[in-house]
Parts: C-alpha cells; sequence; structure tokens
C-alpha cells in the first residue's frame, strides 16, 4: 500500500508539474551580406522569436557600410523616411544611427503586442505576411528568403 501511494504521489508530481513545450519560445536567425557597390557594402541580421508556429517578436540590426559620409547621409535620410510611419505605432521600435563607417539601423517589432491593422494601413505588403493579427513562421522565412537572406 505504501509502494502504491508513492508511485501515485510520483505519478501526480510529474504529470501536474511537466511544462508545455510548445508554449515554448524558440528563435533563430536570418542573415545576408552584399557588396551593393564599391564603396557600400550591407549586413542584414534579423532575430526571429515565436511560439508554436507564429512570429511573437522580430529584432533585426541593418547596417549600411560606406567609407564616403554623404552616400551615408543619403542612405540615413532614405532609411529615417522609410520607418518614419511605423515611428507612431506602439511596439514597434526603431533607432537610426551613424558611427563612424557604419549607419546602423536597429527594429524591434512585438507581434504579440502591436496592432497589426495599423501595419497594414501603413504599407498593404505587410499583408502578405499579416493573417489574422498573426505572422506565421513560414511565412516570414519565405519573406527574408525573397530578398536573399539564409535563415537558421
Amino acid at each position: 500500500m505504501k509502494k502504491l501511494f508513492v508511485l501515485l504521489f510520483l505519478l501526480v508530481l510529474t504529470v501536474g508539474c511537466s511544462s508545455d513545450k510548445s508554449d515554448e519560445v524558440k528563435s533563430f536567425e536570418c542573415s545576408r551580406k552584399a557588396t551593393v557597390s564599391s564603396n557600400v557594402k550591407t549586413d542584414l541580421q534579423y532575430k526571429v522569436f515565436y511560439k508554436n508556429d507564429y512570429v511573437t517578436k522580430v529584432e533585426s540590426v541593418e547596417k549600411i557600410i560606406s567609407d564616403d559620409e554623404d552616400t551615408l547621409d543619403i542612405y540615413k535620410s532614405t532609411v529615417e523616411a522609410f520607418y518614419e510611419p511605423y515611428t507612431k505605432i506602439k511596439y514597434y521600435d526603431v533607432d537610426v544611427s551613424i558611427k563612424g563607417d557604419t549607419l546602423t539601423s536597429k527594429a524591434t517589432i512585438d507581434y504579440e503586442k502591436i496592432d497589426t491593422d495599423k501595419l497594414i494601413e501603413i504599407d498593404s505588403a505587410n499583408g502578405s505576411i499579416i493573417n489574422d493579427g498573426k505572422v506565421k513562421v513560414s511565412d516570414i522565412k519565405k519573406m527574408y528568403a525573397q530578398v536573399g537572406a539564409k535563415c537558421e
């Protein structure tokens, strides 16, 4: 009887304390390096966090490297103009800066909290990866593959 009680106790403890691995947040990274011209190179890095089949957050670091200050200034204006409409959306954080020969734009998108309808309003192309307010991991991988990034 005592053995049965211990066995049942261990069974309840084991089953009751097990965690559901499907709700665990996982991540993968996508990247692409390219030479745009003789004096411009890019280094694009994307870290994608996901739970089950859906993206929860994306952190991007996009770098443009050039020894020409005027070129970096032009790219900075272009990047800032691209991100400007998104800066008004809560949970879409962007920082653009130049240090030395590198323009860096960092963006973080929290897909669990952001208003995805507003993303689609800004650019209807966002609708190609947002369905019912969610982004599937397979869709974001396809999008990055289309721009030449490799995901691991």
